[in-house]
């Protein structure tokens, strides 16, 4: 089923990540549409405007209707498209040309290619030994924080929220008094590649970017992940996490500003974290 026939709330009109009819090139990021919106699958509901209201409100799987004790056909259908969305996003890889036009440096982790970063976790949270001599040349040493975009588990994550995220990021940091390092984007990044980085560039805070672990039909989503005083393999109790930037969750913008908030206050406190939440 392709993600042609999937409707969805008017909301999330042009969110929709529609699979390639064949396998994407190497560098590519699954496109993007318009949808129409979803209805109710409810018969004879006892109020149709709150119900039609309810559905608007939610990208969530509610008023699906059954017929007998299964699914009908169309929820059926949505929940396969749904799925290939979020397969495709696990799957894709950042554009080539995305480092150059945030004015990145780009690195890499030690996976070879995306089937070896999924099946092999710990290798996305170091940097391959060409990306470490790379970023230990051209990367910035010993500034307040270092800002790394990563493709996470969803590409299509940064491919759409990093373009605003990023300047947004800067700026409120630099409104704070902190300085930021030279922008890094990272293929195939586990959270913990924000450790590695940290270490190496002596970076009193480090924030990763990335792209969550994507729900039925939801590619889009990135985190931001925040390390204070970073060392190698960091807990993520140390971390402070934001999550669901989104055009239907946290704007770039306002994420930017708690990102900034917690960082600062991070650094004066010299821990984060859970730590930091209790002080």
């Amino acid at each position: 089923m392709s993600a042609r026939s999937r409707k969805v709330p008017a909301h999330l009109a042009g969110l929709v990540v529609e699979p390639e009819p064949s396998p994407a090139p190497s560098g590519s990021t699954p496109s993007v549409r318009a949808t129409p919106a979803r209805t109710s699958g409810i018969d004879a509901p006892h109020d149709a405007s709150v119900l039609a209201h309810i559905v608007a409100a939610t990208p969530s799987r509610v008023a699906a209707g059954r017929t007998g004790t299964r699914y009908r056909t169309q929820s059926y259908l949505e929940l396969r498209a749904d799925h290939a969305i979020a397969k495709d996003a696990v799957h894709a890889s950042i554009p080539r040309e995305t480092a150059a036009r945030l004015g990145c440096i780009e690195v890499v982790s030690r996976c070879p290619d995306r089937e070896h970063y999924l099946l092999h976790p710990n290798d996305g949270r170091r940097l391959s030994s060409e990306s470490r001599a790379l970023l230990d040349r051209d990367g910035t040493h010993g500034a307040d924080v270092q800002v790394i975009l990563a493709d996470g588990l969803a590409a299509p994550a940064l491919d759409r929220n990093g373009p605003a995220l990023l300047p947004s990021l800067t700026a409120a940091l630099q409104r704070r008094g902190l300085s930021v390092g030279r922008p890094v984007l990272a293929r195939m990044a586990r959270v913990g590649l924000q450790d590695d980085i940290g270490v190496l560039l002596g970076s009193k805070a480090t924030l990763i970017c990335l792209g969550e672990r994507p729900g039925l039909g939801t590619g889009d989503s990135m985190s931001i992940y925040i390390a204070v005083a970073p060392r190698l393999d960091q807990d993520n109790a140390e971390k402070n996490c934001i999550s669901n930037i989104r055009p239907q969750g946290l704007s770039p913008e306002k994420a930017a500003e708690e990102a900034a908030d917690i960082v600062a206050r991070g650094i004066a406190a010299g821990r984060g974290g859970l730590a930091l939440a209790r002080s």
